[in-house]
């Protein structure tokens, strides 16, 4: 395979994200319908209230979690990245690597994929933290049984997030720019073996 520009993968890495959050976005309008946070799912089943006004909840900034959240979101969708880490591996597209060189000694896994080495583990986990993002955006861009949901969102009032950024006359939960600055630094993370590859060349 030729050189692949680091850029093109960082595209594809945002299409990804896309894709995944636009269905799990009309998996949940379908589900909840106008019910955000599986308020209206069964109250013993997947919307049981977990971890509520405790630490947990204060940081994931939500007045608690649910069943059907924890799940979701700590075990599908982790198993669906990792399912296509490993499809990648078996198309032949990316092959692992040692670059111990570059780690003052210590041998890291990390992934190549057309020429541009990265660390997979940080950047499935930059996907995850995005993808906590741009679906939860979705489910209200796109809800057609909640007309009202882009601008309630807008206005700050939505009662299952609690943290809320005043950015001159509309609201956004704060967990959408934390959050999003997180999977950012985790992306530039995961893409450190080419930085450090072309630093090491400069030499």
């Amino acid at each position: 395979m030729g050189r692949m520009q680091p850029w093109i993968v960082v595209l594809a890495w945002c299409l990804n994200v896309l894709v995944l959050s636009l269905a799990l976005a009309i998996f949940e309008i379908l589900v909840e319908k106008a019910n955000g946070w599986a308020s209206g799912s069964n109250p013993k089943g997947a919307g049981r209230e977990l971890f509520r006004d405790s630490l947990i909840s204060e940081i994931c900034e939500k007045p608690y979690l649910t069943a059907y959240h924890l799940f979701v979101f700590l075990l599908i969708l982790p198993l669906i990245l990792g399912g296509e880490l490993l499809l990648v591996e078996a198309l032949g597209i990316g092959h692992p690597v040692f670059l111990s060189s570059l780690f003052a000694g210590s041998a890291h896994l990390v992934m190549q994929v057309g020429g541009v080495t990265f660390i997979p583990f940080l950047f499935l986990t930059a996907a995850w933290f995005f993808i906590l993002v741009v679906e939860d955006l979705l489910w209200f861009l796109l809800n057609w049984h909640y007309p009202k949901s882009m601008e309630d969102l807008l206005a700050g009032n939505i009662w299952w997030h609690t943290r809320w950024l005043t950015l001159g006359s509309i609201k956004l939960p704060r967990f959408y720019v934390t959050i999003s600055f997180v999977a950012v630094i985790f992306l530039t993370a995961s893409l450190s073996p080419l930085w450090l590859s072309s630093a090491a060349n400069l030499r």
